[in-house]
């Protein structure tokens, strides 16, 4: 009976020294546990957070892709925009080389003019000079016809020293002394 005690005290003993050791092991699986469970706890609060954080990414990106094909639209007006004011630069440029080859030209012919007016004051000038000589010249023959007529009027062979006179005007346009005096000679051997 003794030994039979002893023998359950011993395995009372190993069976309470297997139920601490399960025991330790149960609380130490159960701090594990726990750990493991906090951990899942913050793993599933990390992983809502990273959907939120996807989510919001999600977001921002479809913003941001809007925002792009904004811009792509606003850069291809501004392109356009570009090529249609580099077109009228140049059509512009065009206009303003054909207007200073036309203004070139046009100050080309006034010069051109200036010279031409210069030229007809030159002539008009020396014109005046020749008429100017000319009325002189014309005053002289008139004052000698009207002597020569009062002459003619007062001599023998009037009618016939006129004749003369006119043909010699009509052919010459004016009468030299030398012929009048030769005429008045005629006249005076007539």
């Amino acid at each position: 009976m003794r030994s039979k005690i002893n023998n359950l005290e011993k395995q009372l003993a190993q069976k309470t020294k297997d139920l601490e050791k399960t025991s330790n092991e149960l609380k130490i699986n159960k701090e594990k546990f726990l750990e493991a469970e906090k951990k899942g706890s913050e793993l599933s609060e990390n992983k809502t957070s990273m959907e939120k954080s996807f989510e919001r990414i999600k977001e921002e990106k479809l913003y941001a892709d809007a925002e792009i094909n904004k811009l792509r639209t606003a850069k291809t007006d501004l392109e356009n925009n570009l090529s249609e004011t580099n077109s009228k630069i140049t059509e512009l440029e065009d206009k303003l080389k054909s207007s200073s080859q036309k203004v070139e030209d046009m100050e080309k012919e006034k010069n051109g003019i200036k010279e031409d007016l210069v030229q007809r004051e030159n002539e008009i000038e020396s014109l005046k000079d020749e008429n100017n000589a000319k009325t002189k010249e014309i005053d002289e023959l008139k004052r000698r016809v009207d002597s020569l007529e009062l002459a003619i009027s007062e001599a023998k062979g009037a009618p016939q020293l006129m004749e003369e006179i006119k043909n010699i005007m009509v052919h010459k346009g004016f009468l030299s002394d030398k012929e009048f005096d030769d005429l008045l000679e005629k006249l005076e051997i007539e």
